[in-house]
């Protein structure tokens, strides 16, 4: 049996939101990410967090943008050393969804779209999928990458499709 285990960031995030000084900068856009591309944070940097984001625009076609947010560093959890915390705001609910093998191939091949159900942030953390924009746009994220869906209706949503060789799993903080 295989096991794995996680630490649910968006849910430490989401109820972290300023530091000490009370101030949390403002997300900025990153340079564009080919096609495709997932969103990964840096790893050898851990003062600044990249998501992507899907969001709508007024004639209701949904759009990938690179975002990324500094994060402060805090004595978040004393006695341990401090940590960089930022971003999130507030969550009232946090859930894991388990999507098998092929789980969206049909939608894929109908061009079958859907709105988020409501604003969230997602994190893979197990498996591949794919999330294609109404624009034509594409991103294929792994474990460990984040989404912040934005999409909710009216907007013509995107199309989700799992890729792993079996079931994806992904945390959702609304």
């Amino acid at each position: 049996m295989r096991q794995f285990m996680f630490v649910p960031f968006l849910a430490l995030a989401a109820c972290a939101t300023v530091g000490p000084r009370g101030t949390v900068p403002p997300p900025i856009r990153t340079a564009a990410r080919a096609a495709g591309q997932s969103t990964p944070s840096n790893l050898t940097d851990a003062s600044t967090v990249k998501w992507t984001r899907l969001y709508c625009t007024p004639d209701n076609e949904s759009h990938f943008e690179t975002m990324s947010s500094a994060l402060e560093q805090i004595n978040f959890a004393p006695p341990a050393s401090p940590i960089f915390i930022g971003g999130g705001g507030p969550a009232s609910k946090v859930v894991f969804g388990g999507f098998e093998q092929n789980w969206g191939a049909a939608d894929v091949q109908s061009g079958k779209t859907h709105p988020t159900p409501v604003v969230q942030w997602i994190t893979l953390l197990a498996g591949k999928m794919v999330l294609r924009s109404t624009d034509g746009d594409s991103r294929t994220i792994g474990p460990g990458d984040i989404m912040h869906l934005e999409d909710s209706a009216p907007c013509r949503g995107h199309i989700t499709q799992n890729l792993a060789p079996g079931a994806t799993f992904l945390e959702f903080v609304q």
